[in-house]
């Protein structure tokens, strides 16, 4: 959808083929656009002149939001997510924010010089900067003269100036997917980014797993989203933010009305749950996942009954890693097909992350790859069809 047109909601659902209302508002929402700032993306011929005069008359020019990507050369395919994701972000709603992310990475922002050693340089012509994005999987990176790698060494610095300053904001991820070496370097690189992630939780620093790219740019596109709202107070219209913005808590309205989403799943499926559990709160499920609504002391069988009990949709997300036949997985599948045989029980999804099988309890039930590309598409309109034709029958 062009940033100089406006349709109406209906225009839209009809024009790309969504079979229930506003459907296409929520497949947006699944680029984790928080539902929120919807409004602010409805833009209307001439908007963006009128915004960008309005700021030359009021001496208020866009607030530029250094992104610097750090890595070793393993990641070089979520580097470049990472700049994609943040043009999409810029040209989908940085301008009615005044706000635009800038990617920075030492192949663009550094040239040949002379200093310390090759980071040195690359310390220097990088400069200040207010988000980091750090990405590693098998290697930690060369050695510097003054840390173990490079992409150590640039963590550091912004987690030293993070706690004088309160930024950079540090956002930091591990791949997952596994791997097969018998070269001892290789090996030994591994085990220090074992280490790392082991300082990395020393230091309280909450970081994010992610198993493939595409879980990736999920994720670094609902966080940098997140990031804006913490800089920008759209509810006001009041000014262009400040850099000090950064510290505020994020600020995303209620959700409508809607249903309830409950996760079952394998343990072992977590870091892609996790980015599905993002992505559908910021489409405005009320969603539950234990990791999230779990606290210390609870009993746990009694909390999963009661949620399966009052939950409208139970997704039950299998993989062929999944172990279906034995573990909470199995149970959780169980109780939710006794409670959708009792009357009006909730709504079953089940949700394939790849070609797993179905066992014979859910084959019977229409299913929803999540593994396709426009896997979260479809679930969502799953989800809203399921509980439009709910809402039919009870009316």
């Amino acid at each position: 959808m062009g940033t100089a047109f406006r349709y109406r909601e209906a225009q839209l659902d009809e024009r790309f083929g969504c079979a229930s209302p506003g459907v296409f508002r929520r497949i947006l929402m699944t680029r984790v656009i928080p539902r929120n700032l919807i409004s602010h993306l409805e833009w209307r011929p001439g908007d963006r002149e009128e915004t960008d005069a309005a700021r030359e008359e009021t001496g208020t020019p866009m607030t530029t939001i250094r992104v610097f990507i750090a890595s070793p050369g393993d990641v070089g395919q979520e580097r470049d997510v990472v700049s994609l994701v943040i043009a999409e972000i810029n040209r989908t709603f940085g301008n009615p924010f005044g706000v635009q992310l800038e990617p920075v990475r030492w192949e663009t922002h550094a040239w040949p010089d002379v200093g310390a050693d090759a980071q040195d340089v690359i310390n220097n012509q990088i400069g200040e900067f207010d988000i980091l994005v750090g990405v590693m999987w098998r290697r930690f990176g060369s050695p510097t003269r003054r840390a173990k790698s490079g992409t150590g060494e640039e963590f550091e610095r912004a987690y030293q100036l993070f706690k004088k300053h309160g930024r950079p904001r540090i956002m930091f991820y591990f791949r997952t997917t596994p791997f097969y070496t018998t070269d001892l370097a290789e090996i030994s690189q591994f085990r220090k980014v074992a280490e790392f992630r082991h300082k990395l939780e020393g230091l309280g620093v909450l970081y994010w797993t992610y198993e493939k790219p595409l879980d990736f740019e999920r994720n670094v596109r609902e966080h940098l989203v997140r990031q804006i709202l913490a800089l920008a107070e759209p509810e006001s219209g009041r000014g262009k933010p400040t850099r000090e913005a950064l510290q505020r808590e994020p600020r995303v309205g209620a959700p409508e009305a809607g249903p309830s989403v409950f996760l079952a799943y394998s343990h072992r499926d977590r870091d892609t749950v996790r980015s599905l559990y993002g992505s559908l709160r910021a489409a405005g499920y009320a969603t539950w996942l234990d990791e999230e609504d779990l606290v210390p002391g609870q009993m746990w069988h009694s909390e999963v009954d009661e949620a399966i009990r009052k939950t409208d949709v139970i997704l039950l997300i299998v993989s062929s890693q999944s172990d279906l036949d034995r573990g909470f997985l199995a149970k959780e599948i169980q109780l939710a097909t006794r409670q959708r045989n009792v009357g009006a029980g909730p709504i079953l999804i089940p949700v394939r992350l790849d070609q797993v099988e179905l066992p014979p309890m859910l084959r019977e039930i229409q299913w929803v790859d999540y593994f396709v590309p426009d896997g979260m598409e479809r679930l969502v309109e799953a989800i809203d069809r399921a509980w439009k034709a709910r809402q039919q029958r009870k009316g």
